[in-house]
């Protein structure tokens, strides 16, 4: 499971940034066009919300996995390495509580999304639970993450082993 986990992290961290690329190019077009031909898009601002919105929430897991995420260590490095995996355990059993919640909270919404046919507001009139599955699956794998997370910083409170006696 962790090691797909992880596959699946690391093909959506680099999609993620594939999007993030795309979103640049698109907007660049869209900068050319209106600035210097006059002729602005009236799709491409739309569609650099949605790259956005998926790049960021299907990386998220990725940043996570490789601990990227911004973290407050001020108080944290003052503390002995057993309270930081402590604080680090329980840090991870928030945030996979957290979003557990905002997963199915997205899972209502797209679930609506998909049983009243709702469309965007907009020319482009674009099913809105494709812009709402990135939260949804953005979360889930959040979820998974801190859940891993929990289970390999528990882990390390285990007593040590060796030769066949506890150590403490």
């Amino acid at each position: 499971m962790k090691r797909f986990l992880e596959g699946l992290n690391l093909f959506l961290g680099y999609l993620s940034g594939l999007g993030i690329l795309f979103m640049g190019l698109l907007l660049f077009y869209e900068v050319v066009l209106r600035y210097f031909f006059h002729a602005p898009t009236m799709w491409s601002q739309e569609i650099a919300i949605y790259l956005f919105t998926w790049a960021m929430l299907g990386g998220a897991s990725y940043t996570l996995m490789k601990k990227k995420h911004v973290r407050i260590d001020l108080f944290v490095e003052h503390l002995s390495e057993v309270w930081q995996r402590r604080l680090e355990c329980l840090t991870s059993i928030v945030g996979t509580c957290f979003c557990a919640v905002v997963t199915w909270q997205g899972y209502e919404m797209v679930r609506l999304s998909l049983k009243f046919n709702r469309l965007s507001a907009t020319p482009l009139r674009v099913p809105q639970w494709i812009p709402q599955m990135a939260l949804l699956l953005g979360f889930a794998l959040l979820t998974l993450q801190f859940a891993l997370l929990v289970i390999d910083t528990a882990g390390s409170f285990a007593p040590k082993r060796r030769e066949g006696r506890e150590l403490s």
